[in-house]
């Protein structure tokens, strides 16, 4: 009877010292989730950062450098500015939203809120980024009549030409970071989902 304590108890041990190198502990799964979240926001600052020196760089060239005349081309600068500041907006929402996520709450919880915040970046990275880039780019030729009283055929084909290729490249761009923010964000609340199974 002692000998099959014995192996029962022995058994027992030998379970938990494998579990216990198979998962690793609870410190360390919310260190690496608050490393990961921590580079989200850095991707939300950053974000708002390159917007908004793009909309100073935008504003500051129509009203300094080629203040446009014509109502069309006003409207295409309105539609690009707003596209902008309307995204800027929606990452400091998101870089907020992010940061209420309190990791030490309850793990069902914070997986909640966090597969809540997941849902709403692939809202924003879905059609609403596109109309936003739509947006901009329907911005930019309501802006190309007035810039062909200034330029020669010649020169307004190589500016759309140039508008297209940057926008391609801007684009591709995008996608790769979002790609990168999404996998991050499914790497946390798988990360979350396995605290909440310990």
């Amino acid at each position: 009877m002692n000998s099959e304590f014995s192996d029962l108890q022995n058994a027992w041990q030998a379970q938990i010292k494998e579990r216990n190198v198979e998962r690793p502990n609870f410190q360390q799964l919310v260190a690496e989730i608050e490393n990961k979240n921590k580079k989200g926001l850095s991707f939300h600052y950053w974000t708002v950062l390159i917007l908004t020196g793009a909309i100073i760089g935008l504003v500051s060239f129509f009203y300094f450098i080629a203040p446009v005349q014509e109502i069309m081309s006003r409207i295409g600068v309105g539609f690009m500015t707003i596209g902008l500041a309307l995204r800027v907006a929606i990452e400091i929402g998101s870089a907020m939203r992010s940061a209420k996520i309190n990791n030490l709450d309850t793990a069902l919880k914070s997986t909640k809120a966090t597969l809540a915040f997941y849902a709403f970046r692939e809202k924003v990275h879905g059609a609403l980024t596109h109309v936003i880039f739509v947006l901009y780019i329907v911005g930019f030729y309501l802006i190309s009549p007035e810039f062909s009283l200034y330029f020669s055929p010649l020169q307004m084909i190589l500016m759309d030409v140039s508008f297209l290729i940057i926008i391609a490249f801007i684009y591709i761009f995008m996608r790769k970071g979002i790609q990168k923010e999404m996998k991050m964000l499914g790497d946390v609340v798988a990360l979350k989902k396995e605290i909440e199974q310990s």
